[in-house]
């Protein structure tokens, strides 16, 4: 009969406090994930920030973009959140992104033809709700942003109920997550997507120019690696370790799973740097084993070290994410 007992995991009680204490998400937030054929965006503000009028969310340079779907064609799907300023309620809203003609604009928000635009299409408490954005390559002032821009505008809610245009029952965007399926192919490495959400001034129709905020969302590989080292060939004890980073930086407070012959053994934390160890030793015959680690990362907030440096002088950057990810280090056989 042969075990593997873990002796002990080496991190620190402070790494987790560091982690869990770490800057809170500020508002409005871009989130994006990709994988080989589809793309997330996730956009997201607080009740209590100002009424969005405009976003700009720009692709970074590098990714090429698919828009020869003819209008009617479905590329993609939407979810998320409307306050209902009329009422004092929340709704959930879902529906498609269908292709629509290049010339489509929503009024007071583009015009003239585009390199493509894409309809959101979505259904309310019952009701239809048609929001266009307006595909086009960035203009020259903005060409530090990235290639290409996604504008939507929001009608306007702080204005009378009498007012053309006005959002339907004062709805107002709280939170949207859009995947488009076979649009985008992404470059290799890390890619940062950023945008600009501008405002309304408070109890009017007007965008607020000077109000409008970068937000920032890196898209990054992770990266686990492990090494082991015979600690005692007489105790048969066996010290395994390695690092999570991603974008060269190490990862805090991350639970690295170690798989003992493809299944999930034993568990340790990061620290601060990144670090991680596990040592574990063995009884019974001699036998061989195949080592792996394994994390999931989840989505993380970067402000304070990826937002310093505004893109666009006089607009402030308040706040970046990191995506999440899955990493798996490579195999070690070691017989003991």
């Amino acid at each position: 009969m042969k075990s593997i007992i873990r002796v002990f995991a080496l991190a620190s009680a402070a790494t987790v406090a560091l982690t869990l204490a770490g800057n809170a998400l500020a508002t409005p937030k871009l989130s994006v994930r990709q994988t080989s054929t589809s793309l997330t965006l996730k956009l997201s503000k607080a009740q209590s920030d100002p009424v969005l009028a405009r976003t700009q969310i720009f692709v970074p340079t590098g990714y090429t973009l698919n828009t020869s779907q003819a209008p009617g064609t479905r590329i993609g799907s939407a979810s998320g959140t409307l306050f209902a300023k009329d009422l004092s309620v929340s709704a959930p809203f879902s529906g498609d992104v269908v292709v629509a003609p290049p010339d489509t604009n929503a009024e007071g928000c583009a015009t003239g033809t585009h390199l493509a635009v894409w309809m959101l299409q979505l259904s309310v408490s019952g009701q239809t709700i048609n929001l266009p954005m307006h595909v086009d390559p960035t203009t020259p002032d903005d060409g530090a942003f990235g290639a290409y821009q996604l504008v939507v505008c929001f009608p306007p809610v702080d204005v009378p109920q009498s007012t053309s245009g006005r959002s339907p029952s004062g709805a107002q965007f709280l939170e949207g997550t859009f995947t488009l399926s076979n649009v985008f192919t992404a470059p290799t490495g890390a890619t940062v997507w950023k945008a600009l959400a501008t405002p309304y001034a408070p109890g009017s129709g007007e965008a607020d120019a000077a109000g409008t905020v970068e937000l920032r969302s890196s898209v990054t590989p992770g990266l686990v690696t492990l090494t082991t080292r015979l600690v005692s060939r007489k105790a048969r004890t066996l010290r395994l370790s390695g690092t999570l980073t991603q974008a060269g930086a190490g990862i805090a407070g991350a639970s690295v799973n170690l798989l003992l012959n493809g299944k999930a053994r034993f568990r340790a934390r990061t620290t601060t740097r990144g670090l991680y160890t596990i040592v574990l030793r063995k009884s019974g015959r001699p036998s061989t084993t195949v080592f792996q680690a394994r994390v999931t990362v989840a989505e993380r907030d970067i402000t304070n070290s990826a937002c310093q440096s505004p893109t666009r002088p006089g607009v402030r950057c308040v706040s970046a994410t990191a995506a999440g990810f899955t990493a798996l280090s490579r195999k070690i056989r070691v017989r003991m």
